[in-house]
């Protein structure tokens, strides 16, 4: 059975800030406590219908006032349920003020319709302006598609969409780095105003490793770095302290490596075109790890 909502304030001076709040239509800040089924008030039809649907309890930011917002203010996106987001921060309006039930509804949806109409606004401007691609925007991630390999973030109330590519300069499987809710730096790659469309980048945040190994290269340096793998058919790769990973060469007179070792390097080759590099391994600067034999046991 779905509960009722309990009562949002406790005085005057709390419904008076909430009054206010409402007439001058202020985003607000809170905390989502609890995700559940419960009755309440739904607009339809210009009128206010009581109904059971999932409820997301909110805390308003800096008050013991209780908030409550019904599923659909929640999004625009239709969540197959809003427990993911219990424990987020969330910006909200207030929708409604029940003087009745003393409850009082937020709406997430129309606090990010007006935050996005600024933000479309901004862009505009800042494209004019030919300053746009090199504009950094806080944006909060909102999950990832595995299929298309997507990732969505959210920048001042507007869903925008991430290649898996610009996420970092590595091309490895991103997924295990995406954690929705976690806030980022991007910057706007593509506005496409007439179909709603905007593509971000974080990588072009970060500073690219592939240009520090050129300059490293150009100044013979030795680099340091990680064997991450041994392919009998494709060698030695080796993760540089840069962030990159490249094929290692060994001398004959090393030993050969095993995953984990840490190697010195000279940097053997660069194709600037392909971002490919070559390094030949110099030294294990921190010893040799050992092979362990599997079957060592036997004889312990």
């Amino acid at each position: 059975m779905a509960e009722t909502l309990k009562t949002s304030w406790v005085n005057d001076n709390q419904l008076n800030e909430l009054a206010k709040i409402k007439r001058d239509r202020t985003i607000i800040k809170g905390a989502v406590t609890a995700v559940s089924t419960r009755e309440t008030k739904v607009l339809e039809d210009g009128k206010y219908v009581k109904k059971h649907m999932e409820v997301a309890t909110f805390l308003l930011e800096g008050t013991n006032i209780t908030a409550y917002c019904p599923s659909n203010e929640f999004s625009d996106h239709d969540f197959r349920s809003l427990n993911g987001f219990t424990g987020s921060i969330q910006e909200v309006i207030v929708d409604q003020i029940d003087i009745e039930d003393n409850i009082v509804l937020v709406s997430v949806r129309k606090a990010d319709d007006i935050r996005k109409a600024e933000f479309m606004k901004q862009l505009v401007t800042l494209e004019a302006e030919d300053s746009l691609k090199s504009t950094i925007f806080d944006g909060v991630v909102r999950g990832y598609n595995p299929n298309t390999r997507k990732v969505f973030v959210r920048i001042n109330g507007a869903d925008c969409f991430m290649n898996a590519r610009h996420w970092s300069w590595e091309n490895g499987n991103i997924q295990h780095e995406i954690n929705r809710g976690e806030t980022i730096q991007v910057k706007v790659l593509r506005f496409d105003k007439e179909n709603n469309l905007i593509q971000v980048s974080r990588r072009d945040t970060q500073d690219d490793p592939f240009k520090k190994l050129i300059e490293l290269y150009n100044q013979n340096s030795t680099v340091a770095g990680k064997v991450t793998n041994l392919d009998p058919i494709h060698g030695i790769f080796v993760k540089l302290d840069a962030g990159l990973e490249v094929k290692g060469i060994r001398p004959r007179h090393l030993p050969e490596p095993v995953v984990g070792d840490i190697v010195s390097c000279t940097i053997r080759s660069i194709d600037k075109d392909k971002r490919h590099a070559k390094v030949t391994i110099t030294g294990y600067p921190r010893g040799k790890k050992k092979i362990k034999d599997v079957a060592s046991f036997l004889f312990e």
